[in-house]
């Protein structure tokens, strides 16, 4: 039997009081919810907490990524608290994306106690590391204890699990606590006893430390810099707190004659005028177009590569790194490879030279101090010249092509979204196509925007449900950018949308199924095989406005510019959740990008053309 007595089932009521108090005194300040039976010690714990703040989300995967979003915003782990059995195993694929994006999270799966394992006991699976690798840290719980020293030491654990979220590297950790039946206390009175003394004890703060950079390292780095007369600063997808360092980027390619080259989810492409700091002239948007050229790759070869954190997620980037970087093969007239990123080696084509496992903020104020001061706020070179004169030919060409446009395309949404953002609005990026788009279309403004992106493993998992968690975290005007495959992949997510309290778009971008698939190689590979490539784009006919009105979520259908942005701005100064789906061609995207790079080709040949007659 299952059972135990009274002084036990009083036991595990404030044992897991104690847990959820101890999480609180760590950091925790926020619990999502999934409904079920054998977590009701632990629930009933949670809403009893008074600084925690609650959120209850019935469908588990939503739940996982609703807590993600918050996470991204806040960059403190949420708790996700659940049932045993397939019930933990639902927050899988927000928990792969956590440990591969660095996203700090706790997990509390309830499980079933030992004796009922192995025995075909209703709703009871092996718990026991469920998240495998993907995680930072499993801790088994057990059940509940008396004892003052085992209740001490699960105070110590609940504080040791909220910094395994945050260091060495951030992640998701994984708590399983078994509970026994009768699952709810007998009475209110039951509340004490040997747990109270406890609850009035510290729980220990740890202090994560700063990693910093040593001097001979940063001399080195200062020379490379001084040395290279084509440098490139480069930043992948990051965090929101890279934000913080916009000023000391820039003024570290200034002052070093670099070339910039911002992912759209770096942080560090907009904002910069608002954060007070001197864009450099050589910032560069357009580099996913210009480094699909290879007569431009070619031409433009680095001396030194200065990588902040992951790389830029565009292939294209890969190319050209793998043609010109020394850890390539290519020779010694390849480039210099610096990699600085407090956690994780961001080296993917195995390149770098150098891995300065340090805080980035840190290292590049240091290195700042070790370059000389600019002789003009506006110095070019050649090389600065010359990518910042191919930048601006793309954007040319890239608004003359949309200025004759008609209709909505991808392109067109990406600008709209982003320029409908108020100042620290939140813009939360689907994969595929969307992220590509902003990447490759959008340049400005130079308001600040804290940009979010699923590109650790980079699934279309949750994104509805990461939106709604995101805008509730930041409390701010928000908006989604995603495609109707991944919208439809979440619907559930739209139930999350009652807990966001501040305006949130989103914005569907429809074109009847998944389009990135055009753009591979099976796309040519299949071209005579008519609907082959159904079976990748999965074309659809599903009712997005019926979807909306299921969940009481304001709906908008758009086909032309001028309904987008007047929907979009209603969007954004309206509480709560709107779904605004733009009609956009089926193929659209694949043509607007294939005509800017023929413009662009056909342009640096007529202008090779001039230069060898001259």
């Amino acid at each position: 039997m299952e059972g135990r007595g009274l002084d036990d089932r009083a036991l595990q009521a404030n044992w897991a009081r104690l847990l959820l108090s101890s999480l609180v005194a760590a950091g925790v300040e926020d619990v999502v919810l999934s409904p079920g039976s054998r977590s009701t010690p632990f629930v009933l714990a949670a809403i009893r907490e008074p600084k925690l703040t609650c959120y209850d989300v019935a469908d588990e995967r939503s739940a996982a990524f609703f807590a993600l979003g918050q996470a991204r915003i806040t960059g403190r782990p949420t708790l996700l608290l659940c049932t045993s059995g397939t019930a933990g195993a639902n927050y899988y694929p927000a928990v792969v994306e956590a440990g591969a994006n660095g996203v700090p999270l706790l997990v509390l799966t309830a499980d079933r106690p030992l004796d009922l394992q192995g025995c075909g006991a209703n709703q009871t699976i092996d718990q026991i590391k469920l998240f495998g690798g993907h995680v930072r840290r499993f801790i088994e719980l057990g059940e509940a204890r008396g004892g003052e020293r085992e209740l001490r030491a699960l105070r110590r654990t609940a504080s040791q699990a909220f910094l395994a979220t945050l260091h060495p590297e951030p992640g998701p950790v994984h708590l399983n606590a078994r509970a026994r039946k009768p699952l709810e206390p007998e009475t209110e009175e039951s509340r004490g006893g040997e747990t109270e003394k406890p609850l009035h004890t510290t729980v220990p703060v740890a202090f994560r430390p700063r990693l910093l950079p040593p001097v001979s390292v940063l001399d080195q780095l200062a020379a490379a810099c001084q040395r290279s007369e084509r440098g490139l600063l480069v930043a992948g997808p990051a965090p929101a707190s890279q934000a913080g360092l916009r000023e000391v980027f820039s003024e570290v390619a200034r002052r070093a004659g670099f070339v910039v080259l911002t992912d759209a989810a770096s942080q560090l492409r907009w904002g910069l005028h608002s954060s007070g700091a001197k864009r450099s002239d050589a910032t560069v948007t357009t580099y996913s177009t210009l480094l699909a050229n290879a007569d431009f790759r070619a031409s433009h070869a680095p001396d030194l590569i200065v990588q902040i954190g992951r790389a830029p997620t565009t292939t294209i980037w890969e190319r050209y790194i793998a043609e010109h970087a020394v850890g390539a093969g290519v020779g010694t007239g390849g480039a210099e490879h610096w990699l600085i990123a407090p956690q994780g080696w961001h080296d993917p084509q195995s390149t770098a030279d150098y891995l300065v496992a340090a805080d980035a903020s840190e290292t590049l104020t240091a290195l700042l101090e070790r370059l000389p001061p600019s002789s003009s706020p506006t110095s070019e070179t050649e090389w600065t010249r010359s990518w910042t004169k191919a930048d601006a030919l793309v954007r040319g060409i890239q608004d003359s092509i949309l200025g004759q446009e008609e209709g909505l395309s991808e392109a067109a949404t990406a600008q709209a979204v982003v320029s409908a953002l108020p100042s620290d609005g939140v813009l939360v990026v689907g994969n595929s196509l969307p992220i590509r788009e902003v990447d490759a279309w959008v340049a400005g403004p130079p308001k600040p925007l804290t940009v979010l992106s699923q590109r650790g493993a980079s699934g279309i998992d949750g994104l509805v449900s990461g939106a709604c968690g995101a805008a509730r975290a930041a409390g701010v005007p928000t908006a989604l950018l995603v495609g109707d495959v991944s919208f439809l992949h979440d619907l559930s997510g739209l139930a999350t949308a009652l807990h966001v309290e501040t305006p949130l778009a989103i914005l569907v971008v429809q074109n009847r199924g998944g389009r990135i698939f055009e753009r591979l190689p099976v796309a040519s590979y299949l071209a005579e095989e008519k609907g082959a490539m159904e079976h990748w784009t999965t074309p659809h006919e599903a009712d997005l406005a019926s979807a909306a009105n299921v969940h009481g979520l304001r709906y908008h259908q758009v086909s032309a510019p001028q309904e987008l942005r007047k929907a979009l701005d209603q969007a954004l100064e309206t509480n709560g959740v709107t779904v605004i789906e733009a009609i956009v061609p089926e193929h659209g995207a694949a043509d607007l990008d294939r005509r800017v790079a023929e413009h662009f080709r056909e342009k640096r040949l007529r202008e090779k053309r001039l230069r060898q007659e001259f």
